[in-house]
C-alpha cells in the first residue's frame, strides 16, 4: 500500500520523467562518436535523469514515480539507439539520417543485440533505483514507529531553524533544469557532427560549450546557495550560533543522516521530531561542531537571498533565507518571512555565456574548415625545375552533386550519370570508374597508381609521387594524387588514388580518345580528389564481419555493404573489399573471410571471387558447369536464358535446379572487377521463407548487380 507522501504526486513525476528520458536519448545518440560500450552504459544515465528528473519535479522519489518513469526510459531508449542507428548508416547525409530512422524494416541482427545490451543495463539501472526507493520507504516506515532509545532533551533556551523544502523548490527546479537544457545543447554539438558530416566545425562547438562550463562554474550565485541550505541546520543559544551539516550527523536509532529525516519532516510524529532535536544537541554539546560555530556574528549586508555575516574570528559566512522566522542577529537583521524570489539574473547569464561560448566554439570550426590542404607529414624537398606540362587546375562543375557511398562522399557534376560502379560523362563521353579497398597503406595507394604500364607518365607533382594531403569536411585527412599515362594505342589512362587516414583508399580511373583535351578529364578527377569525405570506420580484422546495415544514404532500404578479404594473389597487399548484400540475416564467411554468404526474405545470395581470363559470360557458364559436376541438379529445358553486357563485360545466367525435392530458381552474375579477376554473385530464390519483402530486396539486388531478373521478380507478386 502506498505511503501518503507518495500520493497525489505521479502526475507531476511524468513530465519529469519524460523530459530525463528525453535528455537520456540524447546522450545515446551522442555516443555514436565513441563505439558500442559507452552507448550501451549510457542506458544507465537515461535511467537515471527519468527517475531523477521525476522527482525533482513531483518534489520527492518514491517508488510509485519510479514505476512512472519505467516506461519512458523504454521508449527513449529505443527512440535513442535508432537514431544511435540512423547517424551510424548514413554519416553525414541529414537526408539520409531521416530515411534511415524512419525505416523499420531489414534492421541486422547486431542491431537487435545491441538494443537488448542497452535494455539490459537500463533495466538494471532501473531497478537499483526502484530498490533504492523501496529503502528509503522501509526507512520512513520505521522512523514513524515510537522513538525507543531515552535521549537528554534539548535545552529549553536552544533555537532550532530548519530549512524550508517549499522555498528551496522553485530554485532547485530552475537550477536543475538550466543544467539539463545546457547538457542536452552538449550532447546535441556531439552527435551533430556525424548529421550533418561536419565533425570538426561540432567538436569546435563542443570545445566553446565544456570552455562554457568553467564560467558557468565560477558564477554559481545565491541560487547555489539557496539549494544547498538543504544539508544545513542553523541553532541558536543565546549570542551563539551553529551551522549544522545534516549529511553528517547520524540519527543513533535508526542509522539515517539527519538531512534524510529533514526531507520527511511533515510526516514525522512529534516525538521523533523530539528525538531529531536531542541528537543535534547532543552533538553540540559535545563539541563536534567547534569549527561549525559562529561566534558573535555580525552583519555586514543583507539582500532578499541571503545575509552575509562575519565572526569573532574575521571570518565571513552566508546564510541563505530558507529557514522560516530565522534571524542571524536579532534586533539587527530582518527575519526570514517568506520564500525569497526567483533570481533570474543567474539564469539568464547562463544562457548568455553557452550562447557566446557556443557561436565562439561554431567561428572556431568555420575557420578551421577555411585552412587550405593539410601539410604533409614529412620534411619539405626543394622542388627541381619543372619541365613538364602545366600544373592541373581542378575543373569546377556549373552543379555540383555528391556521389554517396558507404564510407566515402564524392562530390561531382550533377549531369553525370551514376551506377554502383562509377558515373559516366555524358558530354564528353567518359567513364570514371571508381573502386574501394579498404584496410591498405601508403604502399598500397603507390602501387594503385603505377599498375597502368605506358608512356609520357605525368603526375600531380613534378616530384613524381610525393602524395598531396586533404583535409575533408568532416575532418578526417586523407591523401591523394593523380597519375596519367599514354598507352600503346594512343589513349590516355588517368588514375588517382586517395588514401584516407583510416585505412580506405578509393582508386578512381578513366581510359580515352584525343577527341577529348586532357587537361578537361585531369581536372574533373582533380576536382573530385579535392572534395572528398571518408565518412565510413577504419575496417580490420576485428570488425570487418560486422559491417553489414541498409545504405540508406545511397537510396537502398534493404541492400548495405558487406565488407570481405581479398584472395591472396589478387593484389601485391592485404585489402578488404566491398560488396552489396541484403540485410537483415547473418552473414556466413568461409574460406577465411574470403567468399560469403547471408539470406533473407527468402532471397538467398552469395558472393566471391573467381580468377577467368575469358569473359563474365564464360565465368557463369564454368560455374554453372562445375556446379552441376558437383551434383546440382538442373533443369536445363526451363527458365534457361544468359545475358551479356560486352561493354562492361557483365554476364547472367538464371537456372532451374531441383533441391531435396524444392524447386529453386537462381541466377548467376558474374562482373568484371580486375584484369581477369571478376566478382561472382549467386542469387537463388527460396519459396518458403519468401515474405512481403522478397521483391522489394531482390529489386534492389539488380539494380546494385546491373541486370534484370523478370522471372525472378515475378516470384515474389504472390506474397506482397
Amino acid at each position: 500500500m502506498e505511503q501518503k507522501w507518495e500520493q497525489g504526486r505521479d502526475a507531476l513525476a511524468i513530465p519529469g520523467a519524460v523530459l530525463g528520458a528525453a535528455l537520456g536519448a540524447d546522450c545515446l545518440a551522442a555516443m555514436v562518436r565513441f563505439g558500442d560500450v559507452p552507448l550501451i552504459l549510457s542506458g544507465a544515465l537515461t535511467a537515471l535523469f527519468a527517475v531523477r528528473a521525476g522527482a525533482l519535479t513531483a518534489g520527492r522519489i518514491g517508488r510509485a514515480g519510479t514505476q512512472l518513469a519505467l516506461p519512458w526510459v523504454l521508449l527513449f531508449d529505443f527512440l535513442g539507439h535508432h537514431l544511435y542507428f540512423a547517424l551510424e548508416t548514413a554519416s553525414g547525409d541529414p537526408a539520409g539520417v531521416w530515411r534511415a530512422f524512419l525505416s523499420l524494416g531489414a534492421l541486422p541482427g547486431w542491431y537487435w543485440a545491441r538494443l537488448a545490451a542497452l535494455l539490459a543495463v537500463s533495466l538494471c539501472a532501473w531497478a537499483l533505483l526502484f530498490r533504492r526507493a523501496g529503502q528509503d520507504r522501509k526507512r520512513l516506515i520505521r522512523a514513524l514507529q515510537p522513538v525507543r532509545l531515552e535521549q537528554d532533551p534539548a535545552p529549553a533556551e536552544m533555537e532550532f531553524f530548519l530549512p524550508d523544502p517549499g522555498w528551496i523548490r522553485p530554485h532547485l527546479l530552475v537550477r536543475k533544469f538550466s543544467r539539463g537544457i545546457w547538457l542536452a545543447l552538449l550532447f546535441l554539438c556531439l552527435w551533430m557532427g556525424r548529421l550533418t558530416g561536419r565533425a570538426d566545425l561540432w567538436d569546435r562547438a563542443a570545445m566553446g560549450m565544456g570552455f562554457s562550463l568553467l564560467i558557468i562554474g565560477s558564477l554559481q550565485g545565491p541560487p547555489a546557495r539557496l539549494c544547498a541550505g538543504a544539508h544545513w541546520l542553523y541553532v541558536r543559544q543565546e549570542n551563539r550560533l551553529w551551522r549544522v551539516p545534516l549529511n553528517q550527523i547520524l540519527d543513533p536509532e535508526l542509522r539515517v543522516s539527519l538531512a534524510w529525516l529533514a526531507g520527511v519532516w511533515d510526516l514525522l510524529p512529534q516525538a521523533r521530531r523530539t528525538a531529531f532535536w536531542s541528537t543535534v544537541a547532543a552533538v553540540i554539546a559535545e563539541g563536534e561542531l567547534e569549527t561549525c560555530e559562529i561566534k558573535k556574528p555580525t552583519l555586514i549586508r543583507q539582500s532578499p537571498w541571503e545575509w552575509a555575516v562575519s565572526d569573532s574570528r574575521g571570518g565571513q559566512h552566508m546564510i541563505p533565507k530558507v529557514y522560516p522566522g530565522f534571524t542571524p542577529i536579532p534586533g539587527e537583521a530582518e527575519r526570514a518571512q517568506s520564500a525569497p524570489p526567483i533570481r533570474w539574473l543567474n539564469p539568464a547569464v547562463t544562457v548568455a555565456v553557452t550562447a557566446v561560448c557556443l557561436a565562439t566554439g561554431l567561428f572556431m570550426g568555420v575557420q578551421e574548415q577555411r585552412r587550405p590542404d593539410v601539410p604533409p607529414p614529412r620534411l619539405p624537398v626543394e622542388a627541381p625545375e619543372k619541365t613538364g606540362p602545366a600544373s592541373t587546375e581542378p575543373v569546377v562543375p556549373e552543379v555540383i552533386g555528391d556521389y554517396l557511398l558507404n564510407g566515402l562522399t564524392l562530390r561531382t557534376d550533377n549531369a553525370f550519370r551514376a551506377s554502383t560502379s562509377g558515373f559516366d560523362d555524358p558530354e564528353h563521353g567518359v567513364f570514371y570508374q571508381i573502386e574501394l579497398r579498404f584496410g591498405v597503406g601508403e604502399d598500397a595507394a603507390r602501387l594503385a597508381l603505377a599498375e597502368t604500364e605506358g608512356e609520357d607518365v605525368r603526375w600531380l607533382r613534378p616530384e613524381g609521387d610525393a602524395f598531396l594531403w586533404r583535409l575533408g569536411e568532416n575532418g578526417v585527412a586523407y591523401q591523394y594524387n593523380l597519375r596519367t599515362v599514354r598507352l600503346l594505342d594512343g589513349r590516355l589512362s588517368h588514375t588517382g588514388a586517395a588514401l584516407s587516414e583510416r585505412g580506405t583508399m578509393l582508386i578512381l580511373s578513366c581510359t580515352h580518345g584525343e577527341e577529348i583535351g586532357e587537361e578537361t578529364v585531369r581536372g574533373t578527377m582533380l576536382y573530385m580528389l579535392e572534395n572528398l569525405q571518408f565518412t565510413g570506420p577504419a575496417i580490420t580484422e576485428e570488425n570487418f564481419q560486422d559491417q553489414l546495415h541498409p545504405a540508406v544514404s545511397m537510396g537502398f532500404s534493404h541492400c548495405g555493404q558487406a565488407f570481405f578479404k581479398a584472395p591472396e594473389g589478387l593484389f601485391p597487399y592485404d585489402a578488404y573489399l566491398d560488396t552489396f548484400l541484403p540485410c537483415g540475416g547473418e552473414v556466413q564467411y568461409f574460406d577465411g573471410g574470403i567468399s560469403m554468404m547471408t539470406k533473407v526474405h527468402g532471397l538467398r545470395v552469395s558472393a566471391a571471387i573467381v580468377a577467368n581470363e575469358g569473359t563474365a559470360l564464360d565465368v557463369v557458364r564454368e560455374v554453372y558447369e562445375d556446379l552441376k559436376a558437383a551434383g546440382r541438379q538442373y533443369d536445363e529445358g526451363n527458365y534457361l536464358e544468359d545475358a551479356y553486357n560486352e561493354e562492361g563485360n557483365n554476364a547472367c545466367r538464371v537456372a532451374v535446379y531441383y533441391d531435396g525435392g524444392r524447386t529453386r530458381v537462381t541466377a548467376l552474375v558474374a562482373m568484371e572487377k580486375w584484369k581477369g579477376c571478376y566478382l561472382y554473385k549467386e542469387l537463388t530464390c527460396l519459396p518458403e521463407e519468401m515474405d512481403g519483402e522478397y521483391k522489394a530486396v531482390f529489386q534492389e539486388m539488380e539494380k546494385v548487380c546491373g541486370i534484370t531478373v523478370s522471372v525472378m521478380e515475378d516470384l515474389g507478386r504472390q506474397r506482397n
